[in-house]
């Protein structure tokens, strides 16, 4: 395998990184996303209802986790244009001989 074969796989490896870290980020905020309720049995006045809104988080899920899938695939991109840089030295620098 050469370095243009090579070059070649990163593409679809790099958007599969960028579209898939995108849905998992949705997916994280959808799962986090949510209001989490819990019924508390205090003595003197009874059953309450503790609810603790966990949004702020899944917004920061969400940011990292694109952001991390973005730097990813913008390195996977630049490695494959390096790659095929590298490759058409190598054609020119043999050509030349």
């Amino acid at each position: 395998m050469n370095a243009r074969s090579f070059a070649d796989l990163l593409l679809p490896l790099a958007w599969a990184v960028l579209i898939g870290g995108w849905v998992l980020a949705v997916a994280a905020f959808v799962a986090i996303g949510t209001e989490s309720c819990t019924k508390v049995a205090v003595p003197v006045a009874g059953t309450i209802e503790a609810c603790q809104d966990t949004t702020a988080g899944a917004v920061i899920m969400l940011t990292v986790i694109g952001f991390v899938a973005t730097v990813g695939s913008l390195f996977l991109w630049g490695l494959r244009h390096l790659l095929s840089v590298l490759a058409e030295i190598e054609e020119h620098t043999r050509s030349q001989r």
